[in-house]
């Protein structure tokens, strides 16, 4: 008792209101907007639409209402000390919004944008694309940055598959993905895997790797296609004793990281869907290329030459003596 009545005489010598405290936490009003952001898109009335409550990060509780024929929706006697998120399913996309009270009001707004949904990946495109490759003895480890745009004006949902599908080198093994996100992912077989998710108009920023069976051939060749339209692909390719060579892209200056591993650099732009970028990689630690080795032949019959010559040069003079 002593404690609460010292803190109120903390509050009231503040001038801060003491009305919360008295008598519990304050109630407001949460109110929005479904709109539909494609053009000549379908109706938002009678959209269903979920309040997620949050305590601690914690899902606690939700509330469901539908919007009206100009979409508009609201729930009332809301906790304001709580955290919310809006949900608005829209022909089988379920869109995420966070809800925000500014300080003072007791009445918070959302707008929820949904898209018309379309089984086309035409509006999708790579921004950039970033492909690591790291040479071990036995394996090749290949990890891929993408960055991805829906420059359409509808929500891409896939076909049968799933929403956005790569390709990766036939024999490609060990898939991962960061934990939080393997799930959204799916192994079709060894040369395809599709990502799950429905992408609305924007961007999204994906990341996974797998490794590749090392050949025992001291050249070989790894085939990457491009599943969607590229702005700017980084190729970086680093190994002990590797020589690497690559269609479709140019030579860059060599990355150096600050622990001093270095890579060497290839780099392209406007790659159009469905081109095939062979790498071509030569391991000198396996025998080296078929050149170096008729270099290194040419060598040895030189030097057996010259101590041939030496030898019979001897001779001669010995002979002479």
């Amino acid at each position: 008792m002593r404690r609460l009545i010292a803190i109120l005489l903390v509050l009231l010598i503040s001038g801060l209101p003491v009305t919360a405290l008295a008598h519990g936490s304050t109630s407001g009003v949460i109110q929005g907007r479904v709109v539909n952001g494609t053009e000549g898109g379908g109706s938002v009335a009678g959209v269903e639409v979920t309040l997620i409550t949050y305590i601690n990060n914690v899902m606690t509780e939700t509330k469901t209402t539908r919007t009206d024929k100009d979409g508009r929706f609201q729930f009332d006697n809301v906790t304001m000390e709580h955290e919310y998120v809006v949900s608005a399913k829209y022909m089988g996309v379920d869109y995420y919004y966070p809800v925000d009270f500014k300080p003072g009001e007791t009445t918070a707004y959302v707008e929820v944008g949904v898209c018309d949904a379309t089984t086309s990946d035409e509006a999708i495109r790579f921004r950039m694309v970033h492909a690591i490759i790291s040479i071990e003895k036995e394996s090749l480890l290949v990890t891929e940055v993408l960055g991805l745009v829906n420059e359409g004006d509808r929500t891409c949902v896939g076909g049968a598959d799933g929403v956005l599908v790569f390709s990766l080198p036939e024999g490609a093994c060990s898939f991962e993905a960061p934990p939080e996100m393997m799930a959204d992912y799916q192994l079709l077989d060894n040369t395809k895997v599709v990502h799950l998710v429905p992408f609305p108009p924007g961007e999204r920023q994906l990341v996974f790797s797998y490794q590749l069976v090392k050949p025992d051939t001291a050249e070989f060749t790894i085939p990457l296609k491009v599943d969607y339209p590229v702005d700017s692909l980084e190729l970086m390719i680093a190994g002990e004793n590797i020589e690497a060579a690559v269609t479709q892209l140019a030579p860059a200056e060599p990355v150096t990281t600050d622990a001093g591993e270095r890579f060497i650099h290839f780099r392209g732009e406007n790659i159009p869907r469905g081109t095939v970028i062979k790498l071509h990689l030569s391991d000198s630690s396996r025998g080296g290329s078929p050149f170096l080795i008729i270099f290194y032949v040419i060598i040895a019959i030189a030097i057996a030459g010259i101590a041939a010559y030496l030898v019979k040069k001897r001779r001669r003079e010995g002979a002479s003596d």
